[in-house]
């Protein structure tokens, strides 16, 4: 893994490493802290995840070229690296064409989850509000 790490950047709790809808293909490993992946929904944050060390992120964007899913927020002091992007896609492009389309249909399906999961939350959110 550690061959694949380029740039390592530090964020202070609270930052925002991306935002949902922005397009960028750096896929982060997270070095130290911890890093909150969320939507917000009606002005309501919507948890996804919490990522540890040695969770990776971003990855979806970098595998489809789709917008970010989620926004991705330090909630404590992070170190992270930036994955290689030359790396990664020489990699990539030694992979036979039918496991990248295995690759596509698995983010596809991850974000279509994510949806899914987002769209739950919202509305258990919402029965809690009204008890």
């Amino acid at each position: 893994m550690a061959r694949m790490l380029g740039a390592t950047e530090s964020y202070k709790a609270g930052k925002v490493i991306f935002k949902e809808g922005t397009y960028g293909e750096g896929t982060y490993v997270l070095i130290d802290g911890a890093v909150e992946i969320s939507k917000v929904i009606n002005d309501k944050k919507i948890l996804i995840a919490k990522l540890g060390k040695g969770d990776i992120f971003g990855e979806m964007s970098y595998l489809d070229k789709g917008p970010r899913s989620a926004n991705a927020i330090a909630i404590s002091d992070v170190a992270v690296g930036l994955m290689d992007k030359d790396l990664l896609d020489e990699e990539i492009n030694k992979t036979a064409e039918n496991f990248r389309v295995i690759i596509k249909a698995l983010v596809e399906r991850l974000r279509t989850t994510t949806i899914e999961l987002v769209s739950m939350k919202e509305q258990c959110a919402k029965q809690a509000a009204k008890s």
